[in-house]
């Protein structure tokens, strides 16, 4: 059996479920422009943004104008940051998983869900260090996201976990030597199952 020294998560969608129909709901009753043109400027900005090229408040204020957003900045934030919701049972596995190894982060996201996410859910609390596409400029599944992440953190991807939702993130960790895991928040029994045949909690 391959001894596990190390673990890494994927945010969104594993550690902390997340829906954006959510916001498109409470946007579409906010809104004066929801032309596609308009989306697709929208959906643009916000990669540039995860991607760290602008800063928060050109995105906010850009965001605003691009959808004609009836309201300020702060309504939109908490729009924007109501996607979010707990996923207890992968808590309380990660509570037991500290006590083996190392925990770490990887996540696509941006300052602004980053800092909310940090100060609201106390399942990140656990974990020692993050690399964010937001501060390094690339994004899963780049590869170089991953180099990036194996340098900080100090870990060979041999011997180290990697839970993500997304297939193509798996994909990427999987080539470079990650034993990587494929999370469903609707199946979290196998991924506890996943565990115990690399003998963890």
């Amino acid at each position: 059996m391959t001894r596990i020294k190390a673990a890494i998560f994927d945010i969104g969608n594993v550690l902390v479920p997340f829906d954006w129909q959510v916001a498109e709901r409470h946007f579409q009753s906010r809104i004066g422009n929801k032309t596609k043109e308009a989306r697709d400027k929208f959906l643009a900005l916000k990669e540039c943004f995860e991607l760290g090229q602008i800063p928060q408040e050109h995105f906010l204020r850009e965001a605003i104008r691009i959808i004609d957003f009836r309201g300020g900045p702060d309504e939109f934030t908490t729009i924007w940051n109501g996607i979010f919701s707990s996923n207890e049972v992968m808590e309380e596995c990660i509570v037991q998983l500290r006590n083996s190894v190392p925990l770490y982060l990887l996540s696509n996201t941006s300052e602004l869900h980053l800092s909310f996410l940090k100060e609201r859910f106390r399942v990140l609390r656990h974990f020692a260090d993050g690399v964010y596409s937001c501060r390094v400029e690339c994004a899963k599944p780049d590869r170089k996201i991953f180099e990036i992440a194996v340098k900080q953190f100090e870990v060979t991807p041999s011997r180290t976990i990697y839970v993500d939702d997304l297939e193509s993130n798996i994909r990427s960790a999987a080539e470079l030597g990650f034993h990587a895991i494929q999370y469903d928040w609707n199946r979290h029994s196998e991924f506890k199952q996943r565990l115990g045949e690399f003998g963890l909690p």
